[in-house]
C-alpha cells in the first residue's frame, strides 16, 4: 500500500498556524473531543483545553486577548515538554494566533517544538468570504468601525492602521510561507485551500497528515460556534461605542461584551434577518479580486504540498460586488433581549469577580503585621520596642524565650 504524501514521519510535530476564520476552532474543538482516540492512534494532541492560547501569547511576546491577565510563559513552557516527552510517533499543536507571528517568535516556536520535526500546516480561505467573516469577529474584540468602514481600510492601498495589519499580515498567503520557510523546509509545509460549501475539506485533510482513520475527526455543530448575523453584530458594534465614550475598563469589556452578550448571542439561535453580513460593493472589490488573484499564484508558486484548488480562491467573473453594503437601523425584540440577558449575566459575573479579588486583598493584608514608621510611635511605644529589641539580643543562647499566652 502506497504512503500517503502528506503523512508526516514519526517523531514529528504537526504545527497548524491557521489563520484566523479559516476553520481553526472547528478543527481544534474536533482533536480536543477525540484527545483519546488521537492517542490510541499514535497522536498526542497537547495541553488540557482546545488551543495553547495563553501559552501561544507568551511565546511570540504579545499582548493577552482584551481583559486577560498578562501571558504566562511558563504554559508554552510545560506544552513544550509535554511534546518532548511523549511516546506517542505524532503530535499536533495548533493555535490560529501563530500566522501572526514575527521572524524571532517564529524562531522560539520551531525551536521549542523540536526544530527539524516540525511540519507546518496553514489554511487559505477564499476572501471575500473572509472579510465579513473578520469583521464580525473584530467587533467581539471592541472594534468600533461599520463595515463599510471597516472594508475601506482594508482595500486602502495608502493606510496601513493596526487595524490592517491585523486583517492581513496573517492572510497574505505569500509573505507567511516565506516567513516560516525560514526555519521549516517548504517540502514539510502543506497549505490547505478551505471550501466554504464541504467542511470534510479541513478534517480529512488533517487526517492524512496525521496518519488517522477517516473520519474521526469531527468538527461540532456548525451553530455551536456560529459567526453573529449582521443586526447581531451591528448590536455589539454600537455596544462598543458605549465602552469606548465611557471609558470603561478592558475587564469589563471582556466579562460583558464578549463572555456576556456575544457569548449569548452566540449559543442562541439567530433571530434578526437571516441573510448574512453583505458581500463586498463596487469599491472594494476591484482590490479584493486583486488580493484573490495574488492570493492563488502565491500557493501555487511556493513549492510546497497544497490540498485542494488554488484556482478556486479567484472571484473575478465568478461573483459580483454587491449594489450596497446595506444598514441597521432596528433590531428585533429577540435580539434586545439576548443582548440585555447576556450583559446582565456578564455583569454581575463581573461583578462577583470584584468582590472575590477584593476579598482575596482584604484577607492577605490582615495576614500581613501592621508596620508603623518610628516617626508614629509614642514616646512610652518606642521605650518598650527599644527595650524588647535589646532584651532580645542579650538573652543567652540557652534560656528558652517566654511562651506566647492563648
Amino acid at each position: 500500500m502506497a504512503t500517503d504524501e502528506l503523512l508526516i514521519p514519526e517523531g514529528g510535530v504537526l504545527l497548524h498556524i491557521g489563520p484566523q476564520k479559516t476553520g481553526s476552532t472547528g478543527i481544534q474543538q474536533a482533536m480536543h473531543q477525540a484527545r483519546a482516540d488521537l492517542a490510541e492512534q499514535g497522536v498526542l494532541y497537547p495541553g488540557p483545553k482546545f488551543r495553547p492560547a495563553e501559552g501561544g501569547w507568551a511565546v511570540m511576546g504579545i499582548n493577552a486577548a482584551v481583559g486577560r491577565p498578562a501571558p504566562r510563559i511558563e504554559l508554552w513552557d510545560q506544552l513544550a515538554r509535554d511534546v518532548a516527552e511523549t511516546s506517542l510517533p505524532r503530535v499536533c499543536v495548533s493555535d490560529e494566533d501563530f500566522a501572526r507571528a514575527d521572524d524571532a517568535a517564529v524562531d522560539r516556536i520551531v525551536s521549542s517544538l523540536g526544530g527539524e520535526a516540525v511540519h507546518l500546516v496553514y489554511v487559505a480561505r477564499r476572501i471575500d468570504r473572509l472579510l465579513p467573516s473578520q469583521w464580525q469577529e473584530r467587533v467581539k474584540a471592541r472594534l468600533t468601525l461599520s463595515y463599510p468602514e471597516f472594508l475601506d481600510q482594508m482595500v486602502s492601498e495608502t493606510a496601513r492602521s493596526w487595524e490592517w495589519h491585523r486583517t492581513w499580515d496573517p492572510q497574505t498567503v505569500g509573505d507567511v510561507i516565506d516567513r516560516w520557510a525560514r526555519h521549516v523546509d517548504r517540502s514539510k509545509i502543506t497549505v490547505i485551500v478551505s471550501s466554504d460549501t464541504d467542511r470534510e475539506v479541513i478534517p480529512r485533510a488533517f487526517e492524512r497528515l496525521l496518519g488517522l482513520t477517516e473520519g474521526l475527526l469531527v468538527p461540532p455543530d456548525q451553530k455551536s460556534n456560529r459567526s453573529l448575523g449582521f443586526a447581531e453584530a451591528e448590536a455589539v458594534r454600537r455596544v462598543n461605542k458605549v465602552f469606548a465614550e465611557q471609558e470603561w475598563s478592558p475587564e469589563a469589556y471582556w466579562r460583558v461584551v464578549q463572555a456576556g452578550i456575544a457569548k449569548k448571542l452566540k449559543n442562541s439561535p439567530r433571530t434578526d434577518d437571516p441573510s448574512p453580513i453583505p458581500g463586498l460593493p463596487a469599491s472594494a472589490f476591484g482590490r479584493v479580486a486583486e488580493l484573490a488573484d495574488q492570493q492563488a499564484e502565491a500557493i501555487k508558486s511556493a513549492g510546497v504540498h497544497v490540498v485542494g484548488d488554488p484556482e478556486s480562491l479567484r472571484i473575478r467573473d465568478i461573483v459580483a460586488p454587491v449594489e450596497e453594503c446595506g444598514t441597521v437601523d432596528t433590531v428585533s425584540i429577540e435580539l434586545l433581549a439576548n443582548v440585555v440577558e447576556g450583559a446582565i449575566a456578564g455583569g454581575f459575573d463581573l461583578q462577583k469577580r470584584t468582590v472575590r479579588k477584593r476579598m482575596a486583598q482584604r484577607r492577605a493584608a490582615q495576614k500581613r503585621p501592621a508596620t508603623r514608621d518610628l516617626s508614629e510611635l509614642t514616646s512610652r511605644e518606642l521605650a518598650g520596642l527599644l527595650r524588647r529589641r535589646v532584651t532580645s539580643r542579650l538573652r543567652p543562647p540557652d534560656r528558652p524565650r517566654r511562651p506566647t499566652e492563648g
